[in-house]
């Protein structure tokens, strides 16, 4: 195991610089609450500008498993571990221009409730279950590990007493403050992690010689063409199509139908701020593959003898070789502020899917008052859960940040083709989208076990199918599963009862409306088109 040496000053600045942005961070965001009442614990009261909106959503994307997971993958597959890095813009696209008016339209504070309004009760439950299960499974528990490896290199404490420490602190955090302060939080530590990961790049790439050096370094390494982004479709680990197809449904999915990550858009004052929200965390979206990944290919330059199974510690090599003494720790705070702002995030998501679609719906006539007291129950509770998620990640033997990849797409799947067209075509029904949904738990139960099995021969002879070119890889796996899932949608909806025209009204496209009058400088869609342009740059610049 990799350890990271701290003189006195490392630590000093890192507690003075993590006691700023989590001070900041409370003041602010209690300065924010003007009462204790749901809408402002759950959503800041609908009071957030764009700045804190784009702000907060890239922190709470940013967590510990991609500045530990993305530089430990990219160490052992090359930049191609950074491909999904630069889709966002994508997602988000159709996310401001699709989704967002009709969420807040509807007022709603959950994506489910939404689809309680689109279909019905039970859409709106099943949505809710299944999400707090992702939440827990995909979010908290991989950041709370990736953080727990920092901590045992710098502490020498176990994995799973880190996470509990860690755990503590973030459900004492949200408790506290609500989403003001995730979101406040959030938004006053994306400056703090961009400065400390672009320190770790530009330091790397002077010890390497410059990009032509790390080239060329990289040329005599186990990945001789890990600085190029673009991996053939048989790659078994990152195929470039097949990551980029991933935008189509878990992308989509993950930007505008995850809670956690919507939340914050639906904090915004109006929908303009929400959009301009999304555009500039998209924009931000276009730094992760420079300051994130790219050291990981720096080490695998410098230092190209850290075994597999260490390679999840490659940024406490990178932080011990790569940073003077005083930036060390700095760097050390944005980590851990990442953790901290990631985690909270999902913690209040959590509570707010558990008192929205579970606590109200059984007992509607719950106070305002009542409704924040069980909102920090449900906090407890998913703590205490992602504590036992995480203790399960350990165990697997592949890089963590494909790991987190994999099973996000395997559990997201059945859920986005019933929401995504269920706001584009009137034709969706009810009874599709509840058969849509079966079948993809089915097929993602079927994609979580082959996953799960330790030995992949073994794992070929259960499910055969799986393992061919064209459908072994987690990305086209989620493609074709789609795919199917979307083809029953529609196929059960042609043939069952329309939904009543005044419930589509306000939750379905009207395609015969007119296109929104531009707004020159100011129009989120100029903003969308130029970060396209820049993102079609930095895949060019990467090929």
């Amino acid at each position: 195991m990799l350890t990271l040496t701290l003189t006195p000053l490392d630590w000093i600045v890192c507690i003075l610089a993590l006691a700023f942005n989590i001070g900041l961070g409370l003041y602010m965001g209690l300065l924010a609450k003007k009462k204790a009442d749901s809408a402002n614990f759950f959503l800041a009261g609908r009071t957030l500008g764009w700045v804190v909106v784009g702000a907060s959503l890239f922190s709470t994307n940013i967590g510990a498993e991609h500045m530990v997971g993305l530089s430990g993958d990219c160490y052992r597959y090359g930049i191609r571990a950074g491909t999904v890095e630069l889709i966002t813009v994508v997602a988000l696209g159709v996310t401001a221009a699709v989704l967002l008016p009709y969420y807040i339209r509807n007022t709603v504070f959950t994506i489910p409730e939404f689809l309680e309004l689109r279909y019905r009760g039970e859409a709106r439950m099943c949505f809710s279950a299944l999400m707090l299960f992702i939440a827990i499974v995909t979010k908290m528990a991989f950041t709370l590990y990736a953080g727990a490896l920092i901590m045992k290199a710098v502490t020498g404490w176990g994995i799973m007493e880190s996470v509990v420490i860690m755990g503590i602190t973030t459900a004492i955090i949200t408790i506290v403050g609500g989403f003001a302060v995730v979101a406040y939080t959030g938004a006053i530590h994306t400056p703090i992690m961009i400065a400390g990961s672009a320190i770790i790049l530009i330091s790397g790439l002077h010890k390497v010689g410059g990009w032509t050096g790390l080239c060329q370094k990289v040329q005599l390494t186990q990945v001789p063409d890990a600085m190029h982004i673009h991996a053939p479709w048989t790659d078994p680990i990152y195929p470039f199509w097949g990551v980029l197809s991933t935008v189509l449904f878990a992308g989509v999915f993950y930007w505008g139908m995850d809670q956690v990550n919507v939340q914050r858009l639906l904090g915004a004052r109006n929908l303009d701020q929400a959009r301009k929200g999304a555009m500039f965390a998209a924009f931000l979206k276009l730094s992760p593959i420079f300051i994130f990944a790219l050291p990981g290919v720096i080490a695998l330059a410098l230092y190209p003898h850290i075994s597999s199974h260490d390679s999840r510690g490659v940024f406490v090599w990178i932080l011990d070789n790569l940073l003077p003494t005083g930036l060390r720790g700095y760097v050390l705070a944005a980590l851990l502020g990442a953790v901290l702002c990631s985690t909270v995030g999902v913690m209040n998501s959590i509570s707010t899917i558990t008192v929205r679609d579970f606590i109200l719906r059984f007992r509607p006539q719950t106070t305002e008052a009542e409704q924040v007291r069980f909102g920090r129950y449900a906090i407890v509770a998913a703590m205490v859960l992602g504590l036992g998620a995480a203790a399960v990640i350990a165990w697997q033997p592949e890089g963590l940040y494909k790991y987190l990849q994999t099973l996000s797409i395997y559990l997201t799947m059945p859920l986005a083709p019933a929401i995504i067209f269920g706001i584009l075509s009137k034709r969706v029904t009810f009874a599709g989208a509840a058969a849509s949904f079966i079948i993809g738990c089915v097929l993602s139960a079927i994609f979580v076990v082959d996953q799960l099995i330790p030995n992949k021969d073994t794992a070929a002879s259960i499910f055969p199918m799986l393992h061919h070119h064209i459908t072994e890889n987690y990305t086209y796996r989620g493609l074709w599963g789609s795919l199917f899932i979307t083809f029953i949608l529609f196929a059960v909806s042609l043939f069952t009862k329309r939904t009543d025209p005044a419930k589509l009204e306000k939750t379905t496209v009207d395609w015969a409306k007119r296109a929104e009058q531009f707004h020159g400088l100011s129009d989120w869609r100029l903003h969308l088109a130029i970060v396209s342009v820049l993102t079609v740059v930095a895949y060019w610049w990467l090929w």
